[in-house]
């Protein structure tokens, strides 16, 4: 056990276990039947629903059987992202948790501790045999990252109680007591397949930052799908492409770190329009101008990002089908590339041509490109009652060819009679937030308005309210005072432009009273994703000094 010197051991026992057991949004049956499991094996009330939601009840302690029950509430989903190249199958391996004795974190992946903290900090107050609280009612739900999808589906008819902690924050100290509503964007944009004769080729997006689009989008982070976007349109400006794979970001929720396209390089662009005809333009080495413009594009990025993410890197490889390595360009290294007009240079590019089945041809890349240009991206207004709070934004998490093979464009063909023929498809998959439900409206509207003008259609799921601040709050007070009691100074009560399910609750549980907690996390939804050891600790010693005063 990886983790086992580490306090509180109880919690840390419990989340160990819990990274052994895959558990990324969409792949839940086994952490839901390993939850059941649990509560059946100490004879605990539990419930699971066709979501793989569970709901598990413990009585209260001696002395406190009578008090009002609590509600402790997490999710039981990850986002599961891995470092390129690392050979965890994240749908069937476990997490390769480690630890420094100050953070914890998973060596190539995510680590989870969104919000597999709240189910190891549950798991360990069910198991206590000598830990003093009231009646505790457990929600653990699924699919949250993906649009709250467990916590919208589940029947509340066995909860009593009035007083929940979500247990979804990741800032020690801070209270939150408010947040935004929001929704999943699904663009589908048409695409066709053709026969076409050229080099391939790679380009790669890649060392940025990322991470969650509600807490890290004010930053000013480099999104490599939005950078994919505006490099496929500078390269089609001049060359004339075709797209073989293109694939980007893991979430929607999660700033893309990561984006890499294949294409077939097969001219130049004012050759395509027939503003250059004859032989002459084959002296021209379409890799070298690739590169060319590649460079440039990545130099320009690096000047608007500066210091908010400095490690940004586009790589340009030419695909070889055989033995030799492939030529490769980092064009973070180029000043400059000469094009060579020699006869050589031709008849080296010439016989390096292949045909190639399935090529997405260059007007749809352009038409690609243009739309994630035109689309709107990042904050888009920050609240006017609250210094520093983002109130809308929106993030293009993925992007990728989809398939309605595997029904992934069915929900939107049922909402658009031109989808009856569209069997692939360009998928832009954007998070949209706002703490103003009539601005999240108009967001979507707008880009509802920009995805049809491309000739494409559109899907909205996983809607969510936004919680709105409770101005009595005996909960809140209640906590304000512990802490304050226990660590000699004022827990921050504050506002987050991320999602939590307390909105969700709270349409549920009539006057329902709740605030969320949790201790300090950094880089969720990344592979950089640590989870501090001492506010583990800090936040376990709070919430069974809480539970002992409610």
């Amino acid at each position: 056990m990886a983790l086992e010197n580490l306090q509180p051991t109880e919690v840390f026992k419990w989340f160990e276990e819990i990274c052994k057991i895959p558990h990324g949004s969409g792949n839940l049956k086994k952490i839901s039947n390993f939850l059941v499991k649990f509560a059946k094996d100490r004879n605990l009330y539990v419930r699971q629903d066709k979501e793989l939601n569970v709901v598990i009840k413990k009585p209260g302690t001696p002395g406190y059987e009578d008090h009002e029950p609590v509600i402790l509430q997490g999710h039981m989903d990850m986002v599961a992202v891995k470092e390129k190249g690392a050979k965890i199958n994240m749908e069937k391996d476990g997490l390769d948790v480690t630890t420094d004795g100050e953070f914890v974190w998973a060596n190539g992946t995510s680590l989870g501790g969104d919000d597999g903290i709240a189910v190891a900090y549950a798991l360990a107050l069910l198991d206590s045999k000598d830990i003093p609280h009231p009646p505790l009612e457990i929600i653990i739900t699924t699919n949250e990252e993906v649009g709250m999808d467990g916590a919208v589906a589940l029947d509340c008819f066995d909860i009593t109680g009035k007083k929940l902690i979500n247990l979804d924050n990741e800032e020690e100290g801070v209270m939150i007591v408010s947040c935004a509503g929001g929704a999943r964007f699904h663009g589908y944009l048409p695409l066709t397949r053709e026969n076409k004769s050229g080099i391939k080729v790679k380009i790669h997006v890649k060392g940025l930052q990322g991470g969650h689009s509600g807490e890290m989008i004010v930053k000013g982070r480099g999104n490599a799908n939005v950078i994919m976007g505006r490099l496929l349109l500078e390269i089609t400006d001049a060359l004339e492409v075709g797209l073989i794979s293109l694939n980007g970001g893991v979430a929607d929720n999660a700033i893309a770190s990561d984006c890499e396209a294949e294409l077939l390089l097969m001219g130049l662009a004012s050759q395509m329009h027939g503003k250059i005809k004859g032989p002459d333009v084959s002296f021209f080495s379409l890799f070298g101008k690739l590169s060319s413009i590649a460079y440039k594009v990545e130099a320009d990025l690096k000047a608007e990002l500066g210091i908010k993410d400095p490690g940004l890197s586009i790589e340009v490889e030419e695909v070889v089908e055989n033995s030799l390595p492939p030529e490769k360009t980092d064009v973070s290294n180029m000043e400059s590339v000469n094009l060579d007009s020699s006869v050589d240079a031709y008849t080296e590019i010439h016989e390096k041509r292949e045909v190639v089945s399935g090529i997405i041809p260059c007007s749809e890349v352009i038409e690609l490109a243009r739309c994630i240009c035109a689309m709107p991206y990042g904050v888009q207004a920050m609240s006017a009652s609250i210094e520093g709070l983002v109130e809308t934004s929106l993030n293009l998490g993925i992007l990728k060819i989809v398939s309605n093979q595997s029904g992934a464009i069915e929900g939107a063909s049922a909402a658009s009679q031109s989808a009856g023929t569209m069997t692939e498809a360009f998928l832009l998959d954007y998070s949209v937030r706002s703490s103003i439900a009539p601005a999240k409206d108009a967001l979507l509207r707008k880009m509802e308005i920009i995805i049809e003008s491309f000739g494409g259609i559109f899907e909205t799921t996983g809607e969510y309210p936004g919680w709105a601040y409770r101005e009595e709050s005996p909960l809140r007070e209640k906590m304000l005072e512990v802490y304050k009691r226990l660590y000699k100074k004022d827990m921050r009560v504050e506002a987050i432009h991320a999602g939590l399910e307390c909105g969700l609750f709270s349409e549920k549980i009539e006057n329902l009273d709740c605030v969320s907690i949790g201790p300090d996390m950094q880089d969720i939804h990344s592979t950089n994703e640590k989870l501090s050891v001492a506010s583990t600790k800090s936040t376990w010693d709070y919430l069974c000094a809480l539970l002992k005063e409610m």
